[in-house]
């Protein structure tokens, strides 16, 4: 059931304060808020800026460069660069897995983790476009991922796995590949 709000920054061209509603489980009492689609979870930029930030990364721009294209602070745009230099593996065969799901069919991909996965987002984007019309290549990686593409380590290293609810599970803290497979059962009652 619906649970109040909050009003939450948000910068890409500007600044924007935004609503995020938040919903109560009637059951277990728990409370989630629900980000759009273009917002990354502890993030202040929208994620076309983020994405903008990476496709240059992944073209070989330094941090610098990107930082004054964007008007960011360097700071900033190395934190991006980092996380995503360390998810980019991981966020591409997802991507990649996605985009076959709907149709791709190409084969000339880089094998640069960081370019690979620009060219998986962007895979992704033309089959989803030819099916369901224009979308943002990142929002669409965002949407996919839920989020958790580009969220930063919220937990301490000394912290039990299940202390950053963001990325527990994944691949990028240590537990299961992202998104976590299920084990197969063979005939002989082998598994796989």
């Amino acid at each position: 059931m619906r649970w109040s709000g909050y009003l939450r920054h948000l910068r890409d061209e500007a600044l924007h304060r935004i609503f995020v509603p938040r919903v109560r489980c009637k059951r277990c009492r728990v409370t989630a808020a629900l980000l759009p689609w273009f917002v990354t979870p502890y993030r202040w930029d929208s994620v076309d800026v983020i994405g903008q930030a990476l496709e240059l990364s992944a073209a070989g721009c330094g941090v610098r460069r990107i930082a004054t294209a964007l008007a960011r602070p360097e700071t900033t745009v190395r934190e991006w660069c980092r996380r995503f230099a360390r998810t980019a593996d991981t966020l591409a065969r997802v991507l990649l897995a996605a985009a076959v799901r709907a149709g791709w069919s190409g084969f000339d991909l880089p094998t640069e983790p960081r370019s690979r996965c620009a060219a998986a987002v962007e895979a992704l984007a033309v089959t989803w476009t030819r099916r369901h019309g224009p979308v943002g290549v990142w929002r669409l990686a965002a949407l996919v991922t839920g989020g958790a593409w580009l969220a930063p380590n919220t937990s301490s290293p000394l912290a039990p796995a299940a202390a950053s609810p963001v990325m527990a599970g994944t691949s990028l803290d240590g537990g299961d590949r992202w998104p976590a497979t299920p084990p197969k059962h063979s005939p002989s009652g082998v598994t796989t």
